[in-house]
């Protein structure tokens, strides 16, 4: 579910991107791996993914007061609450933890990296 999270808030910082053209979730997944795989290497190391992750956070962080708000992410209400906690607000840290716990459910094999088939899996289980 925490992974789920992270990936719509992937999908939605990239969406103004794809604007005029509506793609496959094929092309859509491919982008968003290809983006988090700085060194091309075939496969997201956990480095790889929290600094791509941060980014993210950025991009919707949209009036720059580093945190996020129920309106600034796409997330369901319920987990959004899960996360953010009574304040109402996820930091950075926190988004940080989430992305932790994310990549080590990615991880389905436990090599310390996530593949494409490990990615792929992971957008089907999402869509779903």
């Amino acid at each position: 579910m925490v992974l789920l999270a992270i990936l719509v808030l992937a999908a939605h910082a990239l969406t103004p991107a794809w604007a005029a053209e509506k793609p496959t979730y094929e092309k859509r997944d491919r982008t968003i791996f290809d983006l988090l795989d700085d060194n091309h290497d075939g496969v997201i190391s956990m480095p790889e993914f929290k600094n791509n992750q941060m980014l993210i956070f950025y991009l919707l962080d949209r009036n720059k007061d580093m945190v996020l708000t129920r309106n600034e992410t796409v997330l369901p209400p319920d987990l959004f609450d899960k996360i953010a906690g009574p304040k109402g607000k996820i930091n950075t840290i926190e988004f940080m933890d989430v992305v932790d716990e994310a990549f080590k459910n990615a991880d389905t094999n436990h090599d310390g990296s996530i593949d494409h088939n490990e990615f792929n899996a992971l957008m089907r289980r999402v869509r779903q």
